[in-house]
């Protein structure tokens, strides 16, 4: 069983760079479900319905969220209509869409993916996850063949202590926000895979997929304006997550660049 992590989408021109790339890639590299983070999308501000429907065409059979998900109000009832775009579990109940999914994998296994937010250093602040990620396992034991946890945060610490927390009873956790890749991954000794930022799917030549010039001034002068993506050429990291189908522990994990 081979599943691929996508670091978040940070760009329009990102998602179509993926979207047109990554069935050839799953096909290369025998890709039995690939999972997207994609909440930057539309550059910060979620993903829409067009940009979504691209990616989930394009080989992307999962589209996890964070903290932009839910920025433009006006794709809100496509959450609710497609099940395999997610927003953080942690939303409160009120917010549209699900928190997680069962999605069939090309080799016909039943892999339970969930998406939730951290709760240090990000905005907005939501309830620790916790409570939520147990309920879903307990309501849907029995439901699924193998887990995965999109864990999207700020803090590395935060990332960590919930791996560790969910060592044995999920068996794929990776993080993303950051679009910084680390060199952290590991295989728990409950038998989960864990990395603590997958990376991300956006240009080269800029500051986390954005244009240097404008961060720089931001940091410098601390004048606000707004932030352009970057204009180099595209490319997305990545984490593939090889487990085995006997007992579902990850055998082994490899980190890879698709230019």
């Amino acid at each position: 069983m081979r599943i691929l992590a996508i670091g978040d989408v940070t760009s329009p021109r990102a998602a179509e760079f993926l979207s047109s790339r990554l069935w050839s890639y799953r096909e290369e590299k025998k890709i039995d479900l690939c999972i997207v983070n994609g909440e930057n999308a539309t550059f910060i501000n979620g993903v829409t319905a067009p940009l979504a429907k691209a990616l989930l065409s394009g080989g992307a059979d999962v589209i996890t969220g964070g903290n932009h998900s839910l920025n433009l109000h006006t794709d809100a009832r496509f959450f609710d209509d497609t099940p395999a775009v997610l927003r953080p579990l942690n939303f409160p109940a009120a917010a549209p869409g699900a928190g997680y999914t069962i999605a069939e994998a090309k080799n016909g296994y039943r892999v339970l993916v969930m998406s939730a937010m951290g709760t240090v250093g990000i905005d907005p602040v939501l309830d620790a996850p916790y409570r939520y990620i147990d309920s879903v396992l307990s309501r849907e034991a029995g439901r699924y063949d193998f887990s995965v946890l999109d864990f999207h945060a700020e803090a590395t610490g935060e990332k960590i202590a919930t791996a560790n927390y969910y060592d044995g009873r999920i068996n794929i956790i990776f993080g993303t926000h950051t679009h910084v890749p680390t060199a952290d991954l590991t295989v728990l000794p409950g038998g989960t895979g864990y990395v603590t930022d997958v990376g991300m799917c956006g240009a080269s030549g800029g500051i986390l997929g954005m244009r240097r010039d404008t961060v720089i001034r931001r940091i410098v002068t601390k004048v606000p304006e707004p932030f352009m993506p970057a204009e180099g050429a595209c490319y997305a990291d990545g984490v593939i997550f090889a487990l085995s189908e006997a007992n579902g522990r990850v055998t082994d994990l490899q980190r890879v660049l698709i230019k």
